[in-house]
C-alpha cells in the first residue's frame, strides 16, 4: 500500500477549495466519508474523503470523483500527503507554491 500521494492543483480544485484523490490511490486513505487527521506544520484538522458524480467522460460513463476539502490552494501548487508510519489514521500535508 502506498504511503504518499502527490499532485499539482488544477484551477478547478483551487476555485472549489479541495484537492482530488485519484481512484487508484483511494486505498491509501480511510474509507470515503470517514474522518481522519490531516496536519500541516503545527496545525491539525479533521478531514474526510468526499465524492461527487460526474459525466466528464460522457453520459455513458458516469463515475465518481473523490476529494478532500482544503481552503487556500492555488492553481499550480504542488501537494504532498504522507500517511503516518504508525498507521493511526493521521496524515501530513505539504504544499509548495
Amino acid at each position: 500500500m502506498k504511503r504518499s500521494y502527490e499532485r499539482t492543483i488544477s484551477s478547478l480544485e483551487a476555485e472549489r477549495g479541495y484537492f482530488l484523490i485519484l481512484k487508484n490511490t483511494l486505498d491509501m486513505f480511510p474509507a470515503v466519508g470517514s474522518t481522519f487527521t490531516l496536519s500541516k506544520g503545527h496545525s491539525r484538522r479533521q478531514a474526510r474523503i468526499e465524492s461527487y458524480r460526474c459525466e466528464c467522460m460522457g453520459p455513458e460513463k458516469p463515475h465518481e470523483h473523490y476529494f478532500v476539502r482544503w481552503a487556500g490552494l492555488a492553481k499550480g501548487d504542488h501537494l504532498l500527503v504522507h500517511r503516518s508510519l504508525t498507521n493511526n489514521g493521521s496524515f501530513t500535508i505539504q504544499i509548495e507554491e
